[in-house]
C-alpha cells in the first residue's frame, strides 16, 4: 500500500466524476484540507473513512486503497499474521 500511490487514484477519481474536493469532504465529515492531504499521500484516511469515500465513489473500498503498485491489482489487507 502506497500512501501517493492512494492519493493519485483517490485524486483521479474525483477529478473524473466532476466532484470538488469540498463536496467530497461534507459528504464524509472531513475538511477540505483532510481531502488534500490524502490525495496527496501525507495522510491516509481512517477505515470508516475510507468506507464513506469508496460508498460515496460506487467502487470497493480495494479499488481505492489496496491496489498493489506493481501488479495494478487488488491486494488484501493482511490480517496481522493471524491464521483465519
Amino acid at each position: 500500500m502506497n500512501p501517493k500511490e492512494n492519493g493519485k487514484r483517490l485524486r483521479e477519481l474525483r477529478l473524473a466524476r466532476g466532484i470538488s474536493a469540498a463536496a467530497l469532504a461534507d459528504e464524509i465529515g472531513v475538511t477540505e484540507s483532510a481531502v488534500f492531504f490524502y490525495e496527496a499521500g501525507e495522510r491516509t484516511p481512517r477505515d470508516d473513512k475510507k468506507v464513506a469515500i469508496a460508498k460515496f465513489f460506487g467502487v470497493p473500498v480495494a479499488e481505492i486503497f489496496f491496489v498493489d503498485d506493481a501488479t495494478n491489482s487488488c491486494k488484501r489487507p493482511t490480517n496481522g499474521g493471524e491464521k483465519q
